[in-house]
């Protein structure tokens, strides 16, 4: 059984397979309760932590875990889009069945079904420590998975099963030398504060789509972070792309992605921040879906990213989003014009306080006229 498993698995897209037991994980419900306060954001409509280190949460009858993992790191990635999206947002890899990594889910799922088992993998698993448990990656001091000969550029899988399957291996051991701070380093927020422990709520990419989108999450971004967040508007790369066991992926010349090469320059930061509703489900919201799900976030995304720039030429669109109607993009443009600061924004900003009727806004406004 293992072996068709793995053979159908390889089949239609994934790059490596393992299998572990479904037994809990005790050291992760050991380090969720240590780091309770990085996780103030989870609720039980998200990813319900409290209950991801027991695959039998999403599976009673769970006796086995098949462990799936997809090297997204197939292709070049546009340079317009490096430093802006992550590399795994780029790779689009959604779960919804219109989606092809969500297909590939679904077609495994009903081939283990068809095959006698129940299934089950939502609505959280602990994929990371699946795939350590089951041998087929490492932890990286980034926290990130490593696969071999792949990096940590690999989307995981994890889907408990009702079947007994007999575990490969157990327990790979991380790679990264003792001394290594490589990805400590990069980490702009201090948001990796020591080898394999992060604080989400300082983490970039967290701050490009948690911040007043999740339920217990921050309403705004801390001030001190958005000057950190440089160009990124969905997911960060920093941390991985600065680790060593990574630059053999980094330096090996792809074939570009063609869809991307085509949809970069509509991904642009300043294309995003004054687009109407048509343009985010029609062009932007296929591509950059995952966890966000409104317009204005990823406005917001755009205008912390154009305030980051520092390029005058941004002012004017800073200037037309100050009469959005979301608050929330009036007032991070409001942030970004006293982040470029300039004559120009100056009187931008000293229009837009007269008209502005929100208390939030009105308080950007005056701490950005402070600034230019």
């Amino acid at each position: 059984m293992e072996q068709e498993i793995r053979a159908y698995a390889l089949d239609i897209g994934f790059d490596d397979v393992g299998f572990t037991t479904a037994d809990p994980f005790p050291q992760l419900s050991q380090a969720l309760e240590e780091r309770e306060g990085g996780y103030c954001w989870v609720s039980s409509e998200l990813l319900q932590l409290a209950h991801v280190a027991d695959p039998r949460f999403v599976l009673p009858k769970a006796m086995s875990i098949v462990v799936l993992i997809y090297d997204y790191y197939k292709q070049d990635y546009p340079p317009e889009l490096l430093g802006v999206v992550g590399k795994a947002y780029q790779s689009r890899l959604y779960v919804g069945k219109k989606r092809l990594f969500g297909s590939r889910l679904r077609l495994m799922r009903e081939f283990l079904q068809e095959k006698g088992m129940e299934v089950g993998f939502r609505p959280s698993m602990p994929e990371r420590q699946a795939a350590v448990r089951a041998g087929v990656g490492n932890f990286g001091c980034n926290t990130f998975i490593y696969s071999s000969g792949r990096g940590s550029y690999v989307a995981i899988a994890a889907m408990a099963v009702s079947a007994e399957l007999e575990p490969e291996m157990q327990e790979s051991a991380s790679k990264c030398p003792a001394d290594c701070r490589r990805c400590i380093e990069a980490c702009p927020t201090g948001a990796l504060y020591e080898p394999y422990k992060m604080d989400p709520l300082r983490c970039i990419a967290f701050n490009t789509y948690g911040p007043g989108n999740f339920p217990g999450a921050p309403d705004d971004i801390p001030h001190e972070i958005r000057e950190k967040m440089g160009s990124w508007i969905y997911g960060c790369d920093l941390c991985q792309d600065a680790c060593p066991r990574n630059q053999k992926r980094l330096e090996k010349k792809l074939v570009p992605d063609a869809f991307l090469e085509e949809m970069a320059p509509k991904l642009a930061p300043a294309a995003l921040l004054n687009m109407d509703d048509r343009y985010y489900y029609e062009i932007v919201q296929p591509v950059l879906y995952g966890y966000i799900w409104e317009k204005k976030f990823m406005q917001r995304n755009a205008a912390i990213a154009l305030g980051n720039s520092s390029d005058k030429a941004a002012v004017p669109l800073l200037g037309k989003a100050l009469a959005d109607p979301q608050e929330m993009v009036r007032a991070y443009s409001a942030w970004a014009l006293g982040r470029i600061g300039g004559a120009a924004g100056l009187k931008i900003l000293e229009k837009a306080l007269v008209g502005e009727n929100s208390a939030r806004v009105e308080n950007e406004i005056r701490l950005a006229l402070e600034s230019c």
